[in-house]
């Protein structure tokens, strides 16, 4: 055995003395990665060097900032001009809404012609006038109410929605109330400190899962929760069956409503659309009348019902139906309208102007959570 061992160890060192020297130019050539940028802000692209590790993380964070910045310019606000009414509204009291047919008996408080509706119901009125210390009110349809049927005003949202410059490449949107930030994705991270004000428009620069939640990053280090802002999803391409470039979407789970032309994004907002027992209907229909004006009513003698003058910029697409505006609450941003589409009096005037007989709307629900059973969308409110 140790024979047989000396043999083989003999036979393999023969073998290595009679091997060729190797020269170095048959030797593979090894590309060495570009020297790595030291720690700092870079531009975009770096020619003298590798844009990786702390390098990559500080001109991320740089991008994102300027991006902020730059916000206010890429996402202007529509024209405060938009939205302009003379027209005044307050809640008539249920115990005391009479009306008289002239100015005299209504200061007389003798020979009311009748009384509105009981309910959630709102007059709108083109005059105030004050004789002896007390307030009457001519409605636009010539109707005198006294100041004892005011159960209080009616402030018109003066909210305005955004006309991108550039076709948005992420998700962006609003904060639906006073937010303040935290550090990570998670109730249990802690607080930044910094507190973003009801209404701030906001870009989403990372998303993360939770279990069913979904966290969106709207500046470094700085997350909130899907509850606490309504997103507009840009899109690529039109819905089916849209051929012209040129349609209206509402975004029923976020709340939001985008105008595209030319198949680009050009407005966008917030909005409140159908409450969980009146939803507002996914699907895609045609706009198929427009009123500067109209009058909205529904489940009159019940105690759901509600009696709403002059309601402004009024677009029905699926039957009652419509896209208007509001002067009733201060809800944009949450479901809670008996299934129209409602908009602060400046975006629904730009949308109104906009948007032609016919146009195409695109309801939508990317949740899965709004039903779609035809049979629960029966309208049989006059309005809504």
């Amino acid at each position: 055995m140790k024979k047989l061992f000396i043999s083989l160890l003999a036979v393999i060192l023969l073998s290595m003395t009679n091997q060729q020297p190797v020269s170095a130019d048959s030797l593979p050539i090894t590309e060495y990665p570009d020297t790595l940028c030291l720690p700092g802000v870079y531009p975009e692209s770096s020619p003298d060097c590798s844009l990786l590790g702390p390098a990559a993380y500080f001109t991320e964070r740089a991008t994102i900032y300027k991006l902020i910045e730059s916000q206010p310019e890429r996402f202007p606000n529509i024209e405060e001009s938009f939205g302009q009414s003379e027209t005044n509204y307050f809640r008539a009291n249920d115990n005391n809404n009479v009306y008289f047919s002239s100015y005299e008996s209504a200061v007389a408080n003798s020979g009311a012609s009748g009384s509105l509706y009981e309910g959630y119901t709102f007059a709108a009125y083109s005059q105030m006038t004050e004789t002896g210390g007390k307030k009457y009110f001519q409605l636009t349809d010539g109707r005198w109410m006294r100041g004892s049927t005011v159960s209080y005003y009616a402030a018109p949202n003066r909210f305005l929605g955004v006309l991108p410059t550039e076709q948005p490449v992420r998700k962006f949107g609003w904060v639906l109330q006073d937010t303040q930030t935290l550090k990570d994705a998670s109730y249990y991270a802690p607080k930044t400190g910094n507190i973003i004000p009801r209404y701030s428009l906001i870009e989403v620069f990372e998303e993360r899962k939770v279990g069913l939640s979904d966290w969106y990053m709207l500046a470094p280090d700085e997350w909130v929760h899907m509850t606490q802002v309504a997103l507009v999803y840009p899109m690529d391409t039109p819905p089916e069956g849209v051929t012209n470039g040129r349609w209206i979407e509402i975004n029923i789970f976020e709340q939001t409503l985008s105008v595209y032309e030319d198949n680009k994004l050009t407005f966008a907002t917030l909005i409140t659309s159908g409450s969980s027992r009146t939803y507002t209907r996914p699907g895609l229909f045609k706009m198929y009348e427009k009123l500067e004006t109209t009058t909205m009513a529904g489940d009159l003698g019940t105690e759901g019902a509600y009696y709403l003058m002059d309601v402004p910029w009024t677009m029905y697409f699926d039957e009652r139906r419509a896209l208007h505006a509001e002067y009733w609450h201060d809800h944009l941003g949450y479901k809670s309208s008996h299934g129209c589409v409602n908009m602060s009096f400046p975006d629904a005037d730009w949308v109104f102007r906009w948007a032609n007989m016919g146009e195409w709307v695109y309801a939508w629900d990317p949740s899965g959570q709004t039903p779609t059973d035809s049979r629960l969308f029966t309208q049989h409110l006059e309005d809504g």
